[in-house]
């Protein structure tokens, strides 16, 4: 077996002849950006909102007089469609990667980080899902397949994982391991961080929509918000939502537990109710997306309090999982939407102005 000091050595080597993948611009301006790491001007920075929301008249509510029948999820559990769901592995090494890399305030070492590559790469783990992930948000002609050599880079929206949440993973783990930029190795780590709870939010979404014709997969929409954790608990990207809008994290257990009371009304090997099936999903997505929201204003926020690398991880993370949020922006105001990518791409964060970026997020992102 070889070992870390072997697998590191043989890495270094390759890196000297294949490129390093690349997240486009942001990543490109960060690389280029070796000066020092100021903080960015705080002044106005709104409070966080606490918005008076309801549910919508069309949401599932457990147990409740909504007007959805009985169902399976009327108790507020989620009821598995079969005993073992493999998506729950997934969510368990990220929770491996966030113990051994993912904190602002220390650099891991190369040897952390070749780990980290390790366990991402793992058979059937993380990156085996992240080179096919598609998300169904965005419109393409039917029977695109993102497995097909070039369909990626014709639809890199749709096809987000091999077109840029692959690379972006992979590049960063590269530059961390190699030492190859001047970036801190923890601001490589932040890049990785952000991309997975990308992945995690997009794959909840894809796996309620291929529910339709797998049962299994609304098992696997579950995981890969929870973790598989009971009782509104939650692991990965239900851990941090939680923590930073308590209101997204438990409407977005309402929208888990619609999906799965929608396939147990309509069972067909095919299910057939699809407008049950795409009010169940709006409410999830719309919690989910809401909770990354409230994850980025955090990071920007932060900001005002950090300095050195740990000002750079939140700034990377912010930028990164930002971007995932500018399709629902755009479609809800296009002035806010612009105002926030112009704050998100900022190369450093002396330049961002945070009380711009986070007022955008507050107008956009109202109720989950």
């Amino acid at each position: 077996m070889k070992t870390h000091a072997t697998l590191l050595a043989l890495l270094l080597a390759a890196c000297e002849t294949q490129p390093v993948p690349t997240d486009g611009a942001l990543h490109d301006a960060a690389l280029a950006d070796a000066g020092p790491i100021l903080p960015p001007s705080c002044e106005g920075v709104p409070e966080a909102p606490s918005p008076s929301c309801e549910p919508l008249a069309s949401d599932y509510a457990p147990g409740a007089d909504d007007g959805w029948p009985a169902c399976v999820s009327d108790d507020g559990q989620y009821h598995r469609v079969q005993p073992a769901i493999s998506s729950i592995a997934r969510v368990a090494a990220f929770e491996q990667l966030q113990a051994l890399l993912f904190d602002p305030t220390r650099d891991p070492t190369p040897d952390e980080l070749l780990q980290g590559r390790l366990l991402y790469q793992e058979d059937e783990g993380l990156d085996s899902r992240v080179v096919r992930r598609y998300d169904p948000h965005f419109s393409v002609p039917d029977g695109t397949d993102c497995t097909v050599e070039g369909v990626p880079e014709q639809y890199p929206d749709y096809c987000v994982g091999p077109a840029q949440l692959g690379p972006m993973i992979l590049g960063a783990f590269e530059q961390g391991i190699t030492g190859r930029t001047a970036q801190a190795p923890r601001v490589h780590a932040a890049r990785i961080e952000a991309a997975l709870h990308w992945f995690f939010a997009v794959s909840t979404f894809k796996e309620s929509l291929t529910c339709t014709s797998t049962a299994r997969d609304c098992d696997s929409a579950y995981a890969y918000y929870t973790g598989g954790e009971e009782a509104r608990g939650g692991l990965g990207l239900a851990e941090e939502i939680a923590a930073v809008d308590p209101l997204a994290h438990d409407r977005a257990w309402d929208g888990i537990l619609a999906v799965r009371c929608w396939r147990d009304l309509d069972s067909a090997e095919v299910a057939t109710d699809l407008a049950t099936r795409d009010l169940a999903r709006i409410q999830l997505d719309r919690a989910v997306t809401d909770g990354v929201a409230a994850m980025v204003r955090d990071r920007l926020v932060r900001l005002c309090g950090s300095a050195g690398p740990e000002l750079a991880y939140h700034h990377v993370f912010a930028q990164t999982l930002g971007r995932m949020l500018d399709r629902e922006a755009r479609a809800r105001s296009a002035e806010h939407a612009d105002a926030l990518r112009e704050e998100l791409s900022r190369a450093r964060p002396a330049d961002v102005d945070v009380a711009r970026a986070v007022a955008a997020i507050d107008a956009l992102f109202v109720c989950p």
